[in-house]
């Protein structure tokens, strides 16, 4: 059964332990575990304002809420690997792309100067390299933007 098919606090529980199972586990495993778990996540478009991420919800509002856009998965991405063992300085950030061409938008979770890439292939993590040059960078929040280190 999915995690966010779950009941409110059975999906707090759920998400705890998970964190703890990838804590033990290399970052490249985790991020893959991560990506797995965030991928069925229900999609609600427009969820959240790329430009005000000061509005954005913290972990546990995320997970309460239950609600994913692009962004807001990419988010749930972030808060999971950072509420990890692996979250202590751990380099992230949620950069935003567009593609002129298709007019789609990529919301991707950034980590170690993008050696890791998540949510912009689905069910693959990729590293910067596999950004297509026609992707052009629109927004870039980094953890203090993030305000990551209160959590």
């Amino acid at each position: 059964m999915s995690i966010f098919k779950l009941p409110i606090v059975d999906r707090l529980n759920y998400w705890k332990k998970f964190r703890s199972k990838i804590g033990c586990l290399t970052f490249e495993k985790a991020a893959i575990e991560t990506q797995r778990l965030w991928q069925p996540c229900p999609f609600s478009p427009y969820y959240l304002d790329v430009t005000s991420p000061q509005s954005w919800p913290d972990p546990w509002q995320l997970l309460e809420e239950n609600h994913y856009c692009d962004l807001a998965k990419c988010l749930g991405i972030v808060y999971t690997l950072y509420l990890t063992v692996h979250g202590k300085d751990l380099p992230v950030e949620i950069r935003v792309y567009y593609d002129q061409s298709t007019k789609y938008t990529f919301h991707v979770a950034y980590f170690f100067d993008g050696k890791y890439v998540l949510n912009l292939a689905e069910d693959e993590i990729v590293n910067k390299e596999h950004i297509s040059q026609r992707l052009k960078l629109t927004h870039r929040y980094t953890t203090a933007d993030l305000k990551l280190e209160q959590y």
